[in-house]
């Protein structure tokens, strides 16, 4: 990709963002959506149905964000981050199991179909490959906890490497349902300065290992 066509992403991301946040605003303020939808996350939503759903959903593909997000309105920051560090290792658990056991038969079936072959991550590689592979975005958080152990990497750094990356990364999502939910503007700007700093880390981390 060429400088201009990064610049002109860029400002189509920023106008998009914009144009999310403006609209956004028109129906807090005309019909409060915002509120009532908060409102209804800590009045209707109860607190072991969201754990079960937080729990089952991400296993299947739910984007993780949304849960993170809604898991800062309805438990604050400190029990929130709690339950993300307890849930985190579960989804762990389940994608290593699951592409464990699956992957003789993928194996075979990519070799024998495609001629392809799962790469194996060398074991003195997988502590940096795991950070690098988690850090990284482009695969949703489900396909990361499966791919991870289905190229060998084994499970003390699938679970490390997930608490501190993944960990770290669902961190301003809670940040954002809180804020939301207080109305919080200090923790709306910590969120949003968190956002940066991982983007910079993320295009540093693109560029050193490309």
């Amino acid at each position: 990709m060429t400088t201009p066509q990064k610049y002109i992403l860029l400002l189509t991301g920023c106008a998009l963002l914009a144009i999310l946040l403006a609209t956004g605003f028109y129906l807090e303020n005309e019909f409060g959506v915002l509120q009532r939808l908060i409102n209804a996350i800590n009045t209707e939503l109860s607190a072991p149905l969201f754990i079960g759903l937080m729990i089952l959903l991400p296993i299947l593909g739910f984007p993780i964000s949304i849960l993170l997000t809604v898991n800062g309105i309805k438990f604050g920051i400190t029990f929130a981050i709690v339950l993300w560090l307890i849930v985190l290792p579960i989804h762990t658990f389940i994608g290593y199991a699951a592409s464990r056991y699956f992957r003789p038969v993928l194996i075979k079936l990519l070799s024998t179909t495609f001629n392809w072959s799962i790469p194996t991550v060398p074991q003195h590689h997988e502590a940096m490959f795991s950070f690098v592979f988690l850090a990284i975005p482009g695969l949703p958080y489900a396909g990361k906890n499966y791919l991870l152990p289905l190229a060998g990497v084994s499970l003390r750094y699938c679970v490390i490497m997930n608490c501190i990356v993944q960990g770290a990364l669902g961190l301003p999502f809670i940040l954002l349902g809180k804020s939301g939910a207080s109305m919080d503007p200090t923790l709306f700007s910590i969120a949003l300065v968190v956002f940066i700093l991982f983007y910079l880390l993320v295009r540093w981390l693109k560029k050193k290992y490309a």
